[in-house]
């Protein structure tokens, strides 16, 4: 028999726990995390291609819509207008828009807007091409800052910032028809325009913005002068009557020139006075001339100040004054003609093209050599004179003179004053004449004229002629085989007899008809006498060398 014997109780056995540590996180995390992540991306790019933002102030916002008005520039689109809110002030609005990627190199300080709209203007027509696209907001990028908010302009700027060329200053007392816009010119050619103008700081002028094109700027020298070409001109000058207009829109909108100068270029920036005209410009040339003084004898009228006064047809200066001065205590009466003459018209340019002043005492030299003032008509029309200056070989030997410390240059006369003095001379050795013994005494000659015509012993003197040349033919028919050379001579003379028959019986012919002191026969009767003369003296002559050569009748005249 087995013993049976109670089981022992066992004792339990203790499970060892593996106690590990469990993540936080649970796998069901990661899809929200990713798509965390994706949206963060989404921002961040979004942000990074939204571009900046800026606020643009306008006086309106005509034309201008939230969401469909864009920003261009150059024809690019580079944003959109998103917001438009009222000042608080109520005096502007202020137009938000959102600016693409990399728009932020168009934002600067003295960057500038506007908006582009159909304008119609003196200076033309201008944003057609926005009836059908709809207004929208140009920007002109600046050099200056970065800038967010900015102050939009009313009208297009003229001119935009990356257009080559130069700004001036023009200084004027009034505007006179230059408006902005109003063209800029150079030898007729337009090379600018002006961009506006304003009140200077002490309120005394106006200062005028004038923009050269390029390549025109370098034109634009430190002594080029500018004048005003707005509306027309006329007058008259030593010239005739002139008429000036520039074009009909400098008439309209007013208009500037200017003239070319010498030496450097102007730089960006510098002023110049603004003339009102061509000819205020043309004088203020005379700021440096030299003073001169000529006095001329004779009449002065139709000189007037602001007469050229010309070197060989050049103009060389303009006459200043010309008024009288009297002695009181000598009752001497002298008109002194004031001139201003710019010696840099005598003067080669420098190696640059700068103005060279002539040596002193070059005025003395031109003197010395006959150099001499001489009033000419410039037009016969007007009556206007001129001074010449030019050489005159034969006037006589003078000096500068001096006068108060001004430089007197000698005059010589006119050439009517010349031609006037040779009639009067003219006239004074006529009326020196004794007239009146020498008509009486023509009157006695015509007397005795037609006494000797009426004389009847002289009836028959063309029969005694005509015989007389008769028998000298035959004399020289006789005597021409034998002296040919001797018959030549007396044939000559009896053709000269008879010719003067002929006109001594013409003569006595229409003496009897014609016997008025104004008749042709005074000049008939000396016709006839020095005809009758030459064939006597001709006979005369035959008969003194016969004398002195008897010989000659027979073997002829020696060779």
């Amino acid at each position: 028999m087995t013993d049976a014997r109670p089981p022992e109780a066992e004792e339990p056995q203790l499970a060892e726990v593996d106690i590990r540590e469990r993540s936080r996180l649970s796998a069901v995390w990661i899809v929200p995390l990713v798509a965390l992540l994706v949206a963060g991306w989404l921002v961040w790019t979004t942000l990074g291609a939204k571009g900046p933002e800026i606020t643009i102030r306008f006086r309106s916002a005509e034309g201008i819509e939230p969401g469909k008005t864009t920003v261009r520039y150059k024809a690019v689109e580079v944003g959109k207008v998103t917001a438009i809110q009222i000042a608080a002030d109520l005096s502007h609005v202020l137009v938000s828009a959102e600016l693409t990627e990399g728009a932020e190199r168009l934002l600067a300080e003295d960057s500038r807007f506007w908006v582009v709209r159909p304008r119609i203007g003196a200076g033309g027509v201008s944003g057609l091409s926005t009836l059908v696209s709809g207004a929208y907001i140009e920007v002109d990028p600046g050099k200056g800052a970065r800038a967010d908010e900015f102050v939009g302009l009313e009208e297009p700027p003229l001119v935009l910032s990356d257009e080559p060329g130069r700004q001036f200053i023009l200084r004027a007392e009034a505007l006179e028809g230059i408006t902005r816009g109003s063209p800029i010119y150079y030898r007729d050619i337009e090379v600018g325009e002006v961009l506006g103008h304003k009140l200077a700081a002490d309120g005394r002028e106006l200062e005028i913005i004038a923009f050269v094109e390029a390549p025109f700027d370098r034109l634009v020298r430190a002594d080029s002068r500018f004048w005003n070409t707005s509306g027309i001109e006329i007058g008259t000058g030593a010239t005739g009557f002139y008429f000036r207009m520039q074009s009909v829109q400098a008439m309209l909108t007013g208009g500037i020139a200017f003239g070319e100068g010498r030496g450097e270029p102007a730089a960006e920036g510098t002023r110049f006075p603004l003339y009102a005209s061509y000819a205020e410009m043309r004088d203020s040339q005379l700021a440096d001339a030299r003073e001169y003084l000529v006095y001329f004898d004779g009449s002065l009228r139709g000189l007037e100040p602001g007469a050229p006064v010309e070197f060989r047809g050049i103009e060389v200066g303009r006459v200043v004054d010309v008024s009288p001065r009297i002695d009181y205590d000598t009752g001497e009466v002298r008109i002194p003609v004031r001139l201003a003459i710019l010696p840099e018209r005598f003067a080669p340019l420098g190696p640059r093209g700068e103005p060279r002043r002539p040596p002193e005492g070059f005025v003395e030299r031109l003197v010395a050599r006959g150099v001499r003032a001489q009033l000419k008509t410039a037009n016969f029309l007007t009556g206007e004179l001129v001074v010449d200056l030019d050489i005159h070989p034969d006037a006589p030997a003078a000096e500068l003179g001096m006068e108060d410390g001004v430089p007197v240059i000698p005059s010589v006369p006119s050439e009517l004053e010349t031609i006037t003095s040779s009639l009067a001379d003219l006239l004074t050795e006529l009326s020196n004449l004794p007239l009146e013994e020498l008509i009486a005494d023509f009157r006695t000659l015509l007397g005795d004229i037609d006494r000797l015509l009426g004389n009847p012993e002289l009836a028959g003197l063309p029969a005694a002629l005509s015989a007389a040349a008769d028998r000298l033919a035959s004399v020289a028919a006789a005597l021409e085989a034998e002296v040919p050379p001797t018959a030549a001579a007396l044939r000559r003379a009896a053709e000269r007899a008879d010719v003067a028959v002929g006109e001594a019986t013409r003569l006595f012919r229409e003496a009897r008809e014609v016997l008025d002191p104004d008749s042709r026969l005074y000049q008939s009767v000396t016709r006839m006498t020095r005809e009758t003369a030459r064939a006597a003296r001709a006979v005369r002559l035959l008969a003194e060398y016969l004398e002195r050569n008897p010989q000659a009748l027979i073997r002829g005249r020696g060779q």
